[in-house]
């Protein structure tokens, strides 16, 4: 069954509600029948000064075009409009009380022109490659188009002449695989090597937790001598975007105090982002840029969560043409190239098509076809 939940305007979109008014168009009042989910699911929110103006800017934040009110406060965004009319549109706006939004299973409807953004490929991309992915998979993408992967692992994923042209990068995922780096990389057959992946992640959540002065005494044992070793360019561990102390920045920022530039380095640093809005993945991103100027950004895990798979499919296209613009984003990769099964939570991301047979339209965006 669909789910959708309310979220607070002011995590999502920076309204600009004179940019939407002269391009918005009253269509009508239509029936929302509530049975199980709403007429319009493509996304939801709660605004409390709600206006039609106000929702409509918030659906083309997600480039979609029908905005729908209801109740005075609740906007809806949808593909396609309803298609059954309603008399009962008779709810003042929370946010002005001389228009109308909506009333009670019925929606005020108004379409507003979304401008189409160009298929764009750039050789930032690369996959997140699952250990257990289906290898045929492989076939979807080019790397000449998408020329790197990784793995979370020391061990390179591909058969022999499988995607072969694209660089893999090995990862020291945890703490007990720090042991293991010259085992793998003992002929230095590979050019970078990232670090731990969400070692500020406590194990109570899913996580291998690591502390900054354990994460310091692995990188100076394990991976710092692959630099002198095999001149080896090292990425930073990777860490989440929590904001809670002891996590996500402050975790690095201990790490970094720990492992000082007299006994370690570092020539990019990896950050991960999940999140709703396409504003604050924006905002977390620059804010790491900010705090760290000196470091190319690796953003090596990162997706949106909570919409329908047509909302989610236009806030990636939006993202990956702000990552390409970005001059000191140096990499990046989405989760990920799976099927909906295999998504942790957040089926409609997934790259790959349920029965394996090709790319999802998220896919094929990823992959410049789209």
């Amino acid at each position: 069954m669909w789910k959708f939940i309310f979220i607070s305007l002011t995590t999502l979109a920076v309204i600009n509600v004179s940019a939407v008014r002269s391009s918005l168009m009253n269509i009508g009042c239509y029936a929302d029948f509530n049975l199980g989910s709403p007429v319009m699911n493509d996304a939801v929110t709660n605004i409390s000064s709600n206006t039609p103006e106000k929702c409509a800017s918030y659906c083309t934040s997600l480039s979609i075009a029908y905005s729908g009110t209801e109740n005075g406060n609740e906007c809806y965004c949808s593909e396609v409009p309803p298609t059954v009319k309603s008399d009962f549109c008779t709810t003042p706006c929370a946010g002005d009380s001389k228009q109308i939004c909506g009333g009670v299973n019925a929606l005020s409807v108004a379409f507003t022109t979304i401008p189409s953004l160009p298929a764009t490929n750039s050789t930032k991309r690369g996959l997140c490659w699952s250990w257990n992915n289906n290898v045929s998979t492989f076939a979807f993408f080019s790397p000449s188009s998408i020329p790197w992967l990784y793995n979370w692992e020391l061990w390179d994923p591909r058969p022999v002449g499988i995607y072969s042209t694209a660089e893999y990068i090995p990862m020291c995922r945890t703490a007990a695989n720090a042991p293991k780096i010259l085992y793998h990389l003992s002929k230095c057959n590979a050019k970078r090597l990232l670090g731990f992946n969400e070692p500020d992640l406590p194990e109570a959540k899913g996580g291998y937790y690591i502390s900054p002065y354990d994460a310091s005494v692995l990188w100076k044992n394990y991976i710092e001598p692959m630099k002198t070793r095999c001149n080896m360019t090292l990425g930073a561990p990777a860490i989440t975007s929590s904001t809670t102390p002891g996590m996500g920045i402050d975790w690095l920022q201990q790490f970094f105090g720990n492992c000082t530039a007299s006994e370690c380095s570092f020539d990019f640093l990896p950050i991960h982002w999940y999140g709703k809005s396409l504003k604050n993945f924006q905002k977390h991103v620059t804010k790491v840029n900010e705090l760290f100027p000196n470091y190319p950004l690796w953003i090596t895990e990162w997706q949106f969560t909570g919409f329908s798979v047509v909302a989610t499919t236009n806030l990636i296209k939006q993202a990956i043409q702000w990552l390409d613009a970005q001059n000191y984003v140096e990499r990046y990769a989405m989760f990920a190239p799976k099927e909906a099964a295999r998504m942790n939570s957040m089926p409609n991301a997934a790259m790959i098509t349920d029965d394996l047979s090709g790319l999802t339209n998220a896919g094929k965006i990823y992959a410049g076809l789209l």
